[in-house]
């Protein structure tokens, strides 16, 4: 009975001394969080690479939430690197592992995106044929930039048009393009010509386009220049309150991003001081 207690009384001897001997080693650990940069959601199942130097030391994985621990390792400046198919690798260089201690490394990884592709194609000498297929001068303005043209509210077409283009001009209430008289230029409004553009009011129109020079064949004998006007629609109406909507939601989602992203870095800190508080008291 006596022997038995002995032998007790030095298994445990031994098992304080591992003990002692391994709380004065001093291990430290890495762990924390991967997340997606975009939308912050947790990167499953990433590949965590430690390396002193050029010398690898190990690995591990991220979890279902994107958490991952390795340990232990000896105290010292440690670099880190994250890999993961759908995400850009990401390199964490000087971690500093202190002894019994966690080091919290969180990483935020960026989506793979197409890089630029460049197509070098054999030079060639150009040699210009008989016939330019570009001869047109075309200027044409939407809703949006007509109405921040002067005078376009107010139905002032012909002012607008001149300071348009230079090859306008406006004389006695007619429009003369490059010298031409007046009754020389082609008005067209939705499609049908008229004889001038005086009765649709700016605020009606979606899109003006003015052809000043080599006149597609399509509208007649223009001996001056074309205008043609796209009256604004129905559906022109639904298309700018559809992208006033996107927009605004844009804007929303921003702004909810960086809220989530306030929450999220918050939560986190206080988590990390909660697990750091919790392994002082074990």
């Amino acid at each position: 009975m006596k022997t038995l207690n002995l032998k007790t009384a030095i298994i445990c001897l031994v098992l304080v001394v591992l003990g002692l001997n391994s709380k004065a080693q001093g291990y430290g650990e890495i762990r924390g969080i991967i997340k997606n940069s975009t939308d912050l959601e947790p990167v499953p199942f990433a590949t965590v690479k430690i390396l002193q130097g050029n010398l690898l030391i190990g690995g591990t994985q991220t979890d279902i939430e994107g958490r991952y621990k390795y340990k232990p390792l000896d105290p010292g400046t440690y670099d880190m690197v994250i890999m993961e198919p759908g995400h850009q690798t990401q390199p964490v260089n000087k971690i500093k592992v202190i002894p019994n201690e966690a080091t919290y490394v969180d990483v935020k990884l960026s989506a793979n995106t197409f890089s630029t592709i460049e197509v070098t194609a054999k030079a060639v000498d150009y040699t210009k044929t008989g016939a330019d297929n570009n001869m047109y001068t075309m200027k044409s303005v939407d809703a949006t930039e007509l109405m921040q043209m002067a005078g376009s509210s107010r139905g002032d077409i012909k002012g607008t048009l001149v300071s348009l283009t230079s090859d306008v001009i406006e004389t006695n209430g007619e429009v003369h393009f490059r010298g031409t008289r007046g009754d020389a230029t082609g008005y067209f409004v939705d499609g049908v010509r008229t004889l001038g553009p005086s009765n649709v009011p700016g605020m009606c129109i979606e899109n003006l386009t003015v052809f000043s020079g080599g006149v597609p064949a399509m509208y007649g004998d223009v001996m001056g220049g074309v205008i043609i006007i796209t009256t604004k629609s129905y559906f022109s109406g639904i298309r700018a309150k559809n992208m006033r909507n996107i927009a605004y939601n844009e804007k929303i989602a921003d702004k909810k991003r960086v809220e989530k992203a306030k929450k999220d870095t918050e939560n986190r800190l206080k988590e990390i001081e909660e697990e750091k508080l919790k392994e002082k008291v074990n």
